[in-house]
């Protein structure tokens, strides 16, 4: 058993070292949610003059208020890149170098899954120095901080096995890339990380009730704004563990066909 912590160490710091490496992949999907803090609060910062958001939300920023959905932004656009990794690996034979190896299967999954989690954590620290500099203040303070960064990794974990599911389904970047984000974007704004929850179309609403993003985003929104809601960090761990119970479960089973063919 104690193998297991130096394999899956050992897969970890790989991972690690690539990302080091190659710096523009921790940057790449820094881009869009970049993009949407600097200009899109920008062009709706007119939402929060909206009669009754302050009310709703808690704040009469809509930087503030949109924080939230740049964090989970980030970490889904940062999951993408796992299914991409393992394109890379398949397509350079690295897969199969590890067919022939002693090292655990579970290993090489888990050193991967762990080294996502570790890139969300630089990936969303980032969007938050940003979000201090640009005037948004945490009302959990650093502990808040710390909870965000934790909920963030966890959520970019399972959703990452969703990216991974599909890289071994197809072995193809362009079509890893492309189906993820169809799941993506719709997910995002049928969400109440865009926009609060009594603004949106009674459909949105509704579907919204089932929708892990809203979850995440809620959770995070509240430690940013007002401070620490135990039953919507609760809500996020569990839809969270959902999520991840789904993908990663349906990830390993396809790993492990992946390697065995």
């Amino acid at each position: 058993m104690l193998d297991l912590p130096m394999e899956v160490g050992a897969i970890f710091g790989r991972w690690v070292r690539k990302l080091i490496r190659r710096p523009t992949n921790l940057t790449f999907s820094l881009i869009q949610p970049l993009i949407w803090f600097l200009l899109f609060t920008q062009s709706f910062q007119a939402v929060a003059q909206i009669p009754g958001f302050q009310q709703i939300t808690g704040t009469d920023s809509y930087l503030t208020f949109f924080s939230a959905a740049v964090i989970v932004q980030t970490v889904l656009s940062s999951a993408l890149q796992s299914g991409l990794g393992m394109v890379d690996d398949v397509e350079s034979g690295y897969l199969d170098k590890m067919r022939v190896t002693p090292i655990r299967r579970a290993s090489i999954l888990m050193g991967k899954v762990f080294s996502d989690g570790f890139r969300i954590i630089i990936q969303v620290s980032i969007i938050i120095v940003l979000g201090y500099l640009l005037g948004v203040n945490v009302a959990t303070g650093l502990p808040g901080i710390v909870l965000i960064l934790l909920l963030s990794m966890f959520f970019g974990i399972a959703w990452s096995g969703i990216s991974t599911f599909i890289a071994l389904a197809t072995r193809n970047s362009e079509s890893t890339l492309v189906i993820s984000i169809m799941f993506v974007f719709p997910l995002l704004f049928l969400s109440t990380a865009v926009m609060p929850k009594q603004l949106l179309a009674p459909w949105v609403q509704a579907f919204s009730a089932y929708n892990p993003v809203s979850y995440v985003a809620d959770a995070v929104r509240s430690l940013i704004i007002d401070g620490y809601d135990w039953a919507l960090v609760g809500q996020a761990l569990l839809a969270i563990l959902i999520v991840g119970s789904i993908t990663l479960t349906a990830t390993t089973a396809m790993f492990r066909r992946a390697l065995s063919k």
